[in-house]
C-alpha cells in the first residue's frame, strides 16, 4: 500500500461531483427527481453522495493507521491525532452551520461533518485497539462486521416500537430531547443523534474493506474478488432488510446502510480492478484531483454556497431571480440551453471549475487533509 489507493479518490471525486450538482443547482424550482434527496422513504441518486464519504472515511482508516505504526508513531500519538482530527472536524462542522445562523440560541449543532467526526473517531479508536492487541486482519474484519451487524440490527429492534415515519420515530424523540430548538428544521434533525451512531456501522463496514486492501497475504485480484462478493452479500441483505426497516436516508435505516454499503463496495471493486490492478487511471485524474482534498473542497462549495444563496435581491422584477445563482442561470444559460437543462447544466459548470482548481492543486501536489 505503499502507494495511493487511487479507487478510493475516484469515489470520493464521484462524490463530491454529484454533491455539486445536488447542492447547486441553476435555480431550486427546476431540479431533476433524482438530484433531490428522497423525502422520506425511497432512495434516489442524490443520497448516495453523503454516505459514500463516511464509508470512504472507514475505508481509509487502516490505511492511515497502519502507516503510523509503520513510522513508529506511539500510541499515545495517534490517539491524540485521532481525537484532534475528530474535534476539529466537529467544529468545522459548527462553523458552517454558524454561518447560516449567527444566533447561537437557535444554532443547528448538529451535521455532515459533526456525524464524520463522530464516524471517524469510533472507528478508529476500535481499529487501533485490535492493532495493538495484535488482532489478525481476518479477525479485524470478523470483528467489525459483527459490530455492524450489531449496529444494523439493533437500531431496527429499539426504533420498531416508534414505527418508521417521520413522527414519532425514536430518532426524532431522541433529537428532541437533546437538541430542541438546535435543529436543521423545527420538526427534524436529517443528521440527528441517534442516526449518527448508526452510521458508525457505515464507517466500519468501510473500514472492512480497506482492511481487504491492507492484507499482504493474497494478490490484487483476490482482493478485488473479496471485496465484489462482500458488497453482493451486502446488497442482497440490503434488499431483504428493506421489506421491515425501509431504505432511508434521513432515518440512516438499517437497509440504507447496508444498500449504500454494497453499492460503495462494488464501484470501488470495479474502480480497483481498472485503476489500481490494471493501472489505467488516466482517464479519471481530474475525478482523482477533484476527491483528493475532499474536507476541504467540501468546506468550501458550503463558504461559497452560504455566500451565493444568502445575497440580496437583484432585482425587483416580478418572477425575476433574487440571488447571484439565479441571475447567472437566467440570464447567461437559459438563453441557450433552455428551462429544461439550464438549472442542470449550470450545476455542470461548477462542476468543471472545481475539477479546474484541484486539478491544478493536484499537479502541484498540495494536498490539503483535515
Amino acid at each position: 500500500m505503499k502507494n495511493r489507493v487511487k479507487s478510493i479518490d475516484i469515489i470520493r471525486g464521484l462524490s463530491i461531483a454529484l454533491m455539486i450538482v445536488c447542492n447547486n443547482p441553476g435555480t431550486w424550482m427546476r431540479m431533476y427527481p433524482q438530484l433531490r434527496h428522497a423525502i422520506w422513504h425511497g432512495v434516489t441518486l442524490a443520497d448516495f453522495a453523503f454516505p459514500f464519504f463516511v464509508i470512504s472515511l472507514g475505508v481509509t482508516i487502516p490505511i492511515s493507521i497502519n502507516s503510523k505504526l509503520k513510522n513508529s508513531k506511539s500510541t499515545i500519538r495517534i490517539i491524540i491525532s485521532i481525537f484532534k482530527r475528530s474535534i476539529l472536524l466537529m467544529l468545522f462542522g459548527f462553523f458552517l452551520n454558524y454561518l447560516g445562523n449567527h444566533d447561537l440560541s437557535t444554532v443547528r449543532i448538529l451535521g455532515v461533518l459533526q456525524r464524520m467526526g463522530l464516524v471517524y473517531l469510533v472507528t478508529s479508536l476500535v481499529y487501533l485497539l485490535l492493532k495493538k492487541l495484535n488482532v489478525g486482519s481476518t479477525a479485524t474484519i470478523i470483528t467489525f462486521l459483527c459490530i455492524s451487524a450489531f449496529i444494523i440490527v439493533g437500531y431496527y429492534i429499539v426504533a420498531k416500537p416508534y414505527g418508521f415515519e417521520l413522527e414519532g420515530s425514536l430518532a426524532q424523540l431522541v433529537d428532541f430531547h437533546f437538541f430542541k430548538g438546535h435543529l436543521y428544521k423545527p420538526e427534524f434533525e436529517p443528521d440527528g443523534f441517534l442516526t449518527s451512531i448508526v452510521a458508525i456501522s457505515s464507517g466500519m463496514l468501510g473500514c472492512t474493506m480497506g482492511c481487504v486492501l491492507l492484507k499482504e497475504n493474497i494478490g490484487q485480484y483476490k482482493k478485488f474478488f473479496k471485496i465484489l462478493i462482500m458488497s453482493i452479500i451486502l446488497l442482497i441483505c440490503a434488499f431483504a432488510f428493506n421489506q421491515y426497516f425501509p431504505f432511508n436516508k434521513r432515518l440512516w435505516s438499517s437497509s440504507f446502510v447496508l444498500l449504500m454499503a454494497g453499492s460503495y463496495g462494488i464501484l470501488l471493486a470495479i474502480f480497483y480492478f481498472i485503476c489500481d490492478i490494471k493501472n489505467k487511471s488516466k482517464i479519471f485524474t481530474p475525478i482523482i484531483a477533484l476527491g483528493s482534498s475532499p474536507i476541504f473542497t467540501y468546506m468550501c462549495l458550503e463558504i461559497l454556497s452560504h455566500v451565493f444563496w444568502n445575497l440580496p435581491k437583484l432585482t425587483d422584477k416580478v418572477d425575476y431571480p433574487t440571488t447571484l445563482v439565479e441571475w447567472t442561470t437566467y440570464e447567461f444559460i437559459t438563453p441557450w440551453a433552455g428551462t429544461t437543462w439550464d438549472s442542470l447544466v449550470f450545476s455542470l459548470l461548477y462542476v468543471l471549475f472545481w475539477v479546474i482548481i484541484m486539478s491544478f492543486m493536484y499537479k502541484k501536489k498540495i494536498f490539503i487533509k483535515i
